[in-house]
């Protein structure tokens, strides 16, 4: 039912450019890059879903006339493929995107300079746009490898995430925490789409993954037994006392089946744009984001794009709203504290 639900939307998405392009309309338009993440995550579908959303409201031959005159402010909005939130922070830095969906942690470091941005010029030009939902630290393993505990990676088989994504950055964190590194394991680094059959295969033991829940790459496991390996309270409570964007967080029993309630960390995940992108057009994107219609495509299109909705779009953000955003949200009759640097 999800596959189908995934072609129809990529069919409907291809047909939705060829009438517009036929129309003129992408000739006048601003073409939007969201990065994303792996197919089998979250990200990529969520992605998805915004870019056919904005798409579908600002690409209309109808905006481009207001009160008799010419706008050219529509949008084309498109979702890309990538390592996750490290690289997306990255292309948005260099131009290469204009979107991204980013891990709250992950973007901290970015405006502060630290861990994978230390050599990254600019990397406090990042800005957000709005909270979107709380992503779960999933470590998922073969129910016959014997993990139940962190420690008990030792000298498994474990895909890591690619370099680059935010998935690699808090394992590390993890293992830290645990008294491991990744010396510890067998490590490979492969998204979650490359880890399916080598996990069928017996040729891992396990794989970790940031992602909201449910994640598609957990779900088509079940057939072969996994499980999710939990973490205890000291290790959470030590891990959020370096890194405050960190949180506890539950998987609830039933989200995956035969999987239990598992404790893990968890973050917020956030949209996030350049400080200089034009704030006329943050502004446009922040209302699309929010629109009714979006919300009915997010509730159909996604069980964690479900959750995504206006009362929470300024919880959990470690960096500074864009002014663009935040003028969307004062307008909306929300309260914007600081946070409001171009």
């Amino acid at each position: 039912m999800k596959t189908a639900k995934r072609s129809v939307m990529g069919v409907c998405l291809a047909l939705f450019f060829c009438v517009f392009a036929y129309r003129g309309v992408m000739a006048d338009s601003k073409v939007i890059r969201i990065g994303t993440g792996g197919k089998t995550g979250v990200y990529y579908p969520v992605g998805k879903l915004l870019a056919f959303g904005l798409t579908r409201q600002y690409a209309g031959k109808d905006l481009f006339w207001e009160n008799g005159q010419a706008n050219d402010s529509g949008i084309i909005a498109v979702a890309q493929n990538s390592a996750g939130s490290v690289e997306n922070i990255n292309t948005i830095l260099s131009g290469e995107t204009e979107l991204g969906l980013v891990q709250a942690d992950v973007a901290f470091e970015a405006y502060k300079s630290l861990g994978p941005f230390q050599e990254t010029p600019d990397s406090e030009n990042i800005r957000a746009v709005a909270s979107l939902y709380p992503e779960k630290f999933q470590i998922v393993v073969r129910k016959d490898a014997g993990i139940q505990q962190v420690s008990q990676l030792k000298g498994k088989r474990i895909s890591l995430d690619e370099q680059g994504s935010g998935t690699l950055t808090v394992m590390r964190i993890v293992m830290n925490a645990c008294g491991l590194s990744e010396k510890d394991l067998l490590p490979v680094y492969l998204k979650p789409v490359f880890t399916r059959e080598k996990m069928l295969a017996g040729d891992l033991d396990g794989f970790a993954m940031m992602a909201g829940v449910p994640m598609e790459a957990v779900s088509e496991l079940s057939r072969i037994g996994v499980s999710l390996v939990p973490i205890k309270d000291e290790f959470l409570d030590k891990i959020n006392e370096s890194y405050p964007h960190l949180v506890k967080g539950i998987i609830p029993a039933g989200i995956y089946p035969g999987i239990p309630r598992t404790q893990t960390v968890q973050v917020f995940a956030l949209l996030v744009v350049h400080a200089q992108m034009e704030p006329a057009l943050v502004f446009k994107i922040t209302k699309g984001l929010w629109s009714e219609s979006m919300g009915e495509l997010f509730a159909q299109g996604h069980p964690q794009a479900s959750e995504i909705n206006l009362k929470t779009a300024l919880s959990g953000l470690s960096i500074p709203l864009h002014q663009g955003a935040a003028k969307f949200y004062t307008s909306a009759g929300l309260s914007v504290e600081g946070g409001c640097l171009q």
